[in-house]
């Protein structure tokens, strides 16, 4: 369309930071996109709310974002950031109730540092005590009270000051937050490096049951936390206590249209950031999701080609699909494909530049899958190699043969929470879980719908339905770095 703006679609600073905790301040709200998860995280009558995602889906974006908005106000509340790991008590045990004391003990004393950072005079002795308690851990240059009485300490002036200390940080805390304004902990990561071992599940188990006891005996405290799906799964199979937190669990997911809104944003931040948007957003729709497609389509070939059978998918549909619906896989797949076009033959990135570098993105996120799902199977792996050069699409007959024939006759995987040995029926849906497989049902003589174990966690676990009439597809993103075998669907034999 006459008037809209040209974009170098091979400029790095187009799409951003992969990492939205690494982005620039300023950059990383000019495109983030305001989920509907926000309104709960921010609801100050939710004591707790856990972002539960995988690695690149958001957790991280979404807890940036609320850690702003809390701090935007004119009588904006304490708002502490910290990461898990950072918090993590040095204990070698293994006894629950010592862990759990040691969690809260550790959370305490960085709200007691972080009041103390915050505090100009300090009257009371508690105000006094939280002061001290931040100079001590080194979160406040001493007050000038300190000062002179640690100068008046000499011969020739016997001055003493006995410091009163942080003898319980959690009644401190009580007395000092009872009646004021609320008291907010961002948590990020908390379970950074899991590993499945009986140490670290109690380890991560026991900080979420301390943060529950926290929100009890002080109220003004509100938690926002993010863990990975699959880490929370295992924990709650063994930690009964964890049930009660089972509602503050929110599982974020995006959908084609919020990929749509997050490149449009991308792009539409890039323009605001170059001067271009104040004078160019007269020519785009005033309709959000036209003026959604009309950016993507600067930068992107719209439509392209997809599905066989001369199909066409608009590019933000196909992204969505080739980034396994993760934003930041989005972000790593759109540069590497900028990075392949030939800005002398065209402007614009299409499926011939995202398919170039599909092998070894494809590949990277094998490493991924096993980095992140390893700890619930360390034999992944191997599962996943034992797939090379195989079809792409089952049959759920044809899906379990292949595993009994290529797998389990010479590996016998271990799959957290299933009794050894693992069938093969557990290992399809271990690998559905974890989004190596995905469900396809074809719903008429032209169109078909995927299935994501979101959608359908039941599929190969009930006995009797074990399919629910579907078949099984190999994740697009592995097709090419596993050298998959097409299978012509029946769309594509007539």
């Amino acid at each position: 369309m006459a008037g809209l703006p040209k974009i170098d679609v091979t400029d790095i600073a187009l799409f951003g930071n992969e990492a939205s905790e690494l982005e620039d301040e300023e950059v990383f709200f000019s495109y983030a996109v305001n989920r509907k998860e926000l309104e709960n995280f921010l609801d100050e009558k939710a004591l707790i709310q856990v972002v539960s995602s995988y690695k690149g889906e958001g957790k991280s974006g979404l807890l940036r974002l609320v850690r702003r908005q809390l701090a935007a106000g004119p009588d904006s509340p304490l708002v502490i950031s910290a990461i898990g790991t950072d918090l993590s008590p040095p204990l070698n045990s293994d006894d629950s109730d010592e862990w759990t004391r040691a969690w809260k003990e550790r959370i305490i004393r960085l709200i007691a540092s972080e009041i103390g950072t915050r505090i100009g005079v300090a009257m009371t002795d508690d105000t006094i005590s939280l002061v001290e308690h931040a100079e001590l851990a080194g979160f406040k240059s001493r007050s000038i009270v300190s000062a002179l009485f640690d100068r008046l300490k000499t011969p020739l002036a016997q001055v003493t000051r006995d410091r009163l200390g942080v003898e319980n940080p959690e009644r401190l805390i009580q007395r000092y937050a009872k009646g004021k304004s609320t008291i907010w902990l961002i948590i990020d990561d908390v379970d950074q490096n899991f590993e499945n071992t009986a140490r670290h599940r109690l380890k991560i188990a026991t900080f979420f049951i301390a943060c529950r006891q926290l929100v009890t005996s002080v109220p003004e405290l509100r938690f926002r936390i993010s863990v990975r799906p699959n880490i929370w799964s295992i924990l709650k199979r063994q930690f009964e206590g964890l049930s009660h937190l089972q509602q503050y669990i929110c599982n974020l997911f995006w959908t084609a249209d919020d990929y749509r809104s997050l490149l449009a944003k991308r792009v539409q931040s890039y323009l605001e950031r170059n001067g271009q948007w104040a004078i160019t957003k007269k020519y785009f729709a005033v309709d959000q999701s036209k003026r959604e497609l009309q950016l993507i389509g600067l930068v992107f070939e719209d439509p392209m080609p997809w599905g066989g059978d001369d199909r066409l998918r608009q590019p933000h549909a196909i992204l969505h699909t080739l980034s396994k619906h993760r934003p930041r896989w989005l972000v790593e797949l759109c540069k590497a494909a900028a990075k392949s076009l030939d800005i002398n033959k065209k402007s614009k990135i299409g499926l011939d530049e995202l398919t170039a570098v599909l092998p070894a993105f494809g590949q990277r996120r094998i490493d991924d899958a096993i980095a992140e799902f390893g700890s619930q199977c360390p034999q992944l792996s191997e599962l996943l190699s034992a797939f090379s050069r195989q079809n792409e699409r089952y049959t759920t007959d044809e899906l379990i043969k292949t595993l009994r024939d290529r797998i389990m006759m010479a590996v016998h995987p271990q799959i957290a929470g299933i009794t050894p040995p693992a069938s093969e029926v557990a290992v399809a849906h271990f690998l559905f879980q974890i989004g190596f497989l995905t469900a396809r049902r074809d719903v008429s003589e032209k169109h078909y719908e995927h299935i994501v174990y979101a959608d359908a966690p039941h599929l190969l676990k009930d006995r009797t339905n074990l399919d629910d009439g579907v078949s099984w597809e190999i994740h697009p993103v592995y097709r090419q770095t596993l050298q998959l075998k097409n299978v012509p669907t029946k769309f594509q034999k007539h």
